[in-house]
């Protein structure tokens, strides 16, 4: 179904927006993924993020990054809950290694994060559906 999460979690109606998403939503001419979000904030959908995806889109930052730093700031924050979440982070990658799939540590933080908080994951990114198998992580399809 367009627009809705595979598998929604039962926890919260979080979306953890991942940086490929925000990266083509402040494009000068954004994709569909780009045009999804911004659709989601217009119907004030729950759109969440992450202290390591804030870090991705303000780096690579050549424009605006004061006003984009502003916009960014009033969607809920999702950080880890300690120890917990990077032992998970962790397992998922060794999961995924003994699959002979070669996940970035960054995209197993995100995605331990989003399962803590039972958020789904809107990405563009195709390494989190590979992820999302071995870990049973949501994914919000459009």
């Amino acid at each position: 179904m367009e627009g809705q999460p595979e598998s929604f979690p039962e926890k919260s109606g979080l979306i953890l927006v991942d940086s490929s998403v925000w990266v083509d939503f402040f494009s000068s001419s954004p994709g569909r993924g780009g045009g999804e979000l911004r659709r989601m904030i217009e119907d004030c959908e729950p759109v969440a993020l992450t202290g390591v995806i804030v870090t991705e889109v303000l780096q690579g930052l050549t424009r605006d990054a004061r006003a984009i730093e502003q916009f960014l700031r009033q969607f809920d924050m999702l950080e880890p809950g300690g120890f917990e979440t990077y032992r998970a982070a962790a397992a998922i990658y060794r999961t995924a290694r003994g699959k002979g799939i070669s996940p970035i540590t960054i995209d197993t933080l995100i995605a331990a994060i989003a399962l803590e908080h039972g958020a789904c994951v809107f990405t563009l990114d195709r390494d989190f559906s590979r992820i999302a198998l071995i870990a049973h992580l949501a994914l919000y399809r459009f």
